[in-house]
């Protein structure tokens, strides 16, 4: 099994520290830069919505990591610079997952060491992605409202959020479900495969990927709850013993 970690940390933040958390969406690159063992990262704002949405939200912020090994991922984890994130949030949740299955590129990223699907963890994280070109800008958030309908209601849906490197043109959701079956029945089944179908038939993006996970470890809590507490398995049977998590 690949030793491949990705990383998703979410902060929520109040008063000036919603500026400060605006800020590091430029401010923190050149620390993360100068991390040789940190493979792929992007700093995102999230949006108001669990999914895609035009709504704007000011309060909540996500770093997206990707490392070959569960030490340099505990290492950033309690370093200074993450630290300080922690220090000006007041309330963080991060999900650490093994990548299983992907597709297409992030900012030319292709680089995922993928694991073996786990068959007694029956959690499946899902990132989907895509740069939007501008002509489809339109008529891809004309769909957006009724995909968000079939996607909050849906049946095994236990966490998700709605994330941009840039409004409007760069979109991606995050999503964690019970299992691959409730997944895939939204996937395939709602009108959400109903708008990939005809955005990829009219060539609306520019750039697109499609990755599966499998969630293995959680800190923190996101509105007060951590919407997988009980869910993931022992740590140890994952290798995972550097990290301290609740």
């Amino acid at each position: 099994m690949s030793n491949q970690l990705a990383c998703f940390t979410f902060f929520r933040y109040k008063g000036k520290n919603r500026k400060w958390g605006f800020g590091q969406m430029f401010k923190a690159r050149p620390d993360l830069d100068k991390i040789d063992t940190l493979k792929f990262y992007k700093l995102v704002g999230l949006g108001g919505g669990t999914g895609y949405s035009l709504k704007t939200n000011f309060e909540s912020f996500g770093i997206f990591t990707v490392w070959d090994d569960p030490s340099h991922a505990d290492r950033f984890f309690k370093s200074s610079l993450f630290g300080e994130f922690l220090q000006r949030s007041y309330e963080t949740f991060t999900i650490i997952m093994r990548p299983i299955t992907s597709r297409g590129s992030w900012s030319g990223f292709k680089g995922w060491k993928l694991s073996k699907i786990d068959p007694n963890n029956d959690l499946i994280c899902v990132l989907t992605r895509a740069t939007i070109k501008v002509k489809f800008i339109y008529p891809f958030f004309s769909m957006i409202a009724k995909v968000l309908k079939d996607h909050n209601s849906f049946p095994g849906l236990l966490f998700s959020r709605g994330f941009s490197e840039i409004p409007l043109r760069e979109q991606a959701t995050f999503s964690v479900w019970e299992n691959v079956e409730h997944m895939k029945k939204f996937a395939y089944s709602s009108f959400h495969a109903i708008a990939i179908k005809i955005t990829r038939k009219k060539k609306g993006f520019r750039e697109d990927m499609y990755t599966r996970f499998q969630p293995v470890a959680t800190m923190g809590t996101w509105h007060g709850d951590n919407p997988l507490i009980n869910k993931v398995q022992q740590l140890n049977d994952y290798r995972l013993a550097p990290f301290e998590l609740r």
